[in-house]
């Protein structure tokens, strides 16, 4: 019987390693879930059967919203379970199209300002010309930046810095907070999912696959994706390549762009997002 080599011992190991930090992972979050939607149950039944006094019916309404958000972060984390298993089997692949990223992440950071309690949480500066277009998946766009987003925002209570701005014939894109920074030793294993997340304090605040993610989508669709930490923060670059195709053979595609129907997935991505950190 063959003896595995030193090099099989290891990556049987690393697999194993991540196996028990998906199953822990998962269980973890599914626990704090289901925990969640039993108390919210809980109140309602108790209003259902008369039990709930009069004065305690305001307590409904906020326990079907708990519900909501329960509910959206399981789908999260199935989405989220789904693109992990399609990037591990090399079928992450990106719905490329005209996308137009100012406008678009703009509305982003407008919505999450809109839903952050105390006012912006976000500052948005652009120096791309209007309807300049790339090559880009619309939803993946928006995962990344929101994915970013959420990932800064739990760490510090600053404003997180968003710039968009030209970088040769592309753009570049920097996501900017002034929280503690991520220690060295957490630097080596940034991007392994179901590790990130919980490593900076010693306790959960998602599933662990934001940041991971958040490149996976961007090297995916043909972007540069570099992070940089110290005791001042920590930033975020992606570097978007010019598309090839001319910016005015996409004028007639602008207004599908910028529909009703865009800011509505937005929104309900944001909603979700925002049960990520509910929890």
């Amino acid at each position: 019987m063959r003896m595995p080599s030193n090099h099989e011992s290891e990556r049987l190991l690393q697999e194993e390693k991540r196996k028990n930090l998906l199953c822990g992972g998962l269980a973890g979050e599914i626990q704090q879930v289901a925990q969640g939607i039993m108390l919210a149950r809980e109140t309602v039944e108790l209003q259902t059967r008369g039990a709930l006094p009069e004065s305690s019916a305001r307590f409904i309404e906020p326990a079907l919203a708990d519900m909501d958000v329960c509910v959206r972060y399981l789908n999260y984390i199935a989405e989220n379970l789904a693109d992990l298993t399609s990037q591990v089997q090399g079928r992450l692949t990106p719905r490329l199209q005209p996308v137009e990223p100012a406008w678009q992440w703009e509305q982003m950071v407008s919505l999450v300002n809109e839903s952050c309690p105390g006012g912006d949480r976000v500052h948005w500066e652009c120096g791309c010309a209007e309807g300049q277009f790339v090559l880009a998946d619309q939803a993946w766009a928006d995962k990344v930046l929101l994915n970013l987003l959420m990932n800064a925002l739990r760490y510090t209570q600053e404003p997180v810095r968003v710039s968009l701005q030209p970088e040769g014939e592309g753009m570049r894109l920097l996501v900017e907070d002034s929280g503690p920074g991520l220690p060295p030793e957490l630097m080596e294993h940034l991007f392994e999912p179901f590790l990130a997340d919980s490593a900076q304090d010693g306790a959960r605040h998602g599933v662990g696959l934001g940041l991971y993610l958040a490149r996976e989508y961007s090297l995916a669709m043909g972007w540069g994706f570099s992070l940089e930490s110290g005791p001042a923060g920590t930033s975020v670059r992606l570097d978007i390549p010019a598309d090839p195709l001319p910016s005015s053979g996409y004028a007639s595609l602008r207004s599908a762009s910028r529909s009703l129907a865009v800011r509505s997935r937005q929104a309900d991505r944001l909603r979700t997002a925002q049960s990520c950190l509910a929890l």
